[in-house]
């Protein structure tokens, strides 16, 4: 072994002997006693809290999560709603959160655990602050090489410890995101229409009431319908569908939007305008439902009473009044849906984008070439 590369595995056993010391060496707590959790003071208030904020390095508040009567919701993306599960998860471990070990308390080494003042230039942690309540905010660490447990710190103390549990703190905002939009299968679907901005129209309907198909209407004369799949594809559009972020909406949708219709077997019908801007792909949904009851059902009965059996009048205003009750039921499920989508435009992927924007010739059989 020539002499450079023995200075060379001299200089990393060095290093990592310094490291195993930082990691395994613990400071003076003061007590002696190593607490049973890290903040016991969020025990009891996790049902109460109304604000969240995750501290990135550099100092800036990356993510604000704030609580309203309805939900948690993201500031950052204008108050967005935010995926409650995750939210709750983050409390719930954080309530939790016991010590394993202490480890330094030296302000000098806390870079190798990323517990440093997130303020710093070098800071790798994330502080979690609880604004309004008298909550210390924690900065978490790296993880431990054993990937069982975070390195963290409450800030307003020396002491760093090794947590008996892995943190995970995102720093964007879209990572706290609702990420579902809405799930309606194909099954639901009965027809789409797509209108492109230069006014080609593409239209799919349902095969059948019982068929899980759809066909493609006005194929020009010569031409053929193309596989199956592609038509399902835009049948499938509202389908697990999930964003990539969110904006508010500020109308109208652009002149060159392409918009598809879908119509629901239950007759609700979305409406979804689709456009490209700052390199993503984006949609914007209104909701809104047919409304199939006639006024004039009840008039034409009271003309027509004497002519039918004992208690026909009976029987068909039940009828009305079971289809009066499902139209009203249909149009506070469009205003309650609408609600919810209409005020935001979403990214979506790109993939789901292409297939509610196909042509007509996308959905053809190609044209053989002359031999």
């Amino acid at each position: 072994m020539n002499r450079n590369r023995f200075l060379m595995l001299v200089a990393v056993t060095l290093a990592a002997a310094v490291l195993v010391f930082v990691l395994d060496r613990s400071g003076d707590s003061g007590t002696g006693e190593m607490p049973a959790t890290l903040l016991p003071g969020l025990q009891g208030t996790v049902n109460e809290l109304a604000a969240i904020d995750i501290v990135a390095p550099g100092g800036r508040i990356a993510v604000s999560l704030r609580r309203d009567e309805e939900r948690w919701r993201v500031s950052e993306r204008d108050g967005y709603e935010a995926d409650f599960a995750q939210v709750l998860d983050l409390l719930r471990t954080l309530a939790d959160l016991g010590v394993e070990e202490p480890r330094t308390d030296n302000p000098d080494w806390y870079a190798h655990l990323g517990v440093q003042d997130v303020s710093r230039p070098d800071a790798t942690g994330r502080r979690i602050d609880f604004p309004g309540r008298e909550i210390s905010s924690v900065i978490i660490g790296q993880v431990d090489p054993s990937g069982e447990g975070s390195y963290a710190r409450v800030a307003e103390e020396a002491q760093s410890w090794l947590l008996d549990a892995v943190v995970e703190v995102p720093v964007d905002p879209v990572a706290w995101l609702e990420s579902g939009i809405m799930d309606i299968p194909s099954a639901d679907i009965a027809q789409v229409v797509i209108r492109h901005a230069d006014g080609e129209v593409v239209r799919i309907d349902r095969a059948g009431e019982e068929e899980p198909s759809f066909v493609l209407r006005d194929v020009p004369q010569g031409r053929e319908a193309g596989g199956e799949w592609k038509r399902n594809a835009i049948a499938n559009g509202l389908r697990a569908l999930n964003l990539e972020d969110v904006r508010r909406f500020q109308p109208p949708a652009p002149e060159d939007a392409t918009r598809v219709l879908f119509t629901t077997v239950d007759g609700l019908n979305f409406v979804a305008d689709l456009f490209e801007a700052d390199d993503a792909h984006w949609v914007h949904f209104t909701v809104s439902a047919e409304n199939s009851v006639s006024g004039e059902a009840s008039a034409d009965g009271d003309e027509a009473g004497s002519d039918e059996p004992a208690g026909a009048d009976d029987a068909e205003n039940v009828d009305e009044k079971g289809e009066e009750d499902a139209e009203n039921q249909r149009l506070v499920n469009a205003v309650a849906v609408d609600a919810r989508l209409s005020p935001w435009m979403f990214a979506i992927p790109e993939r789901r984008y292409d297939d509610l924007t196909q042509r007509m010739e996308d959905l053809l059989e190609p044209v053989e070439e002359a031999e």
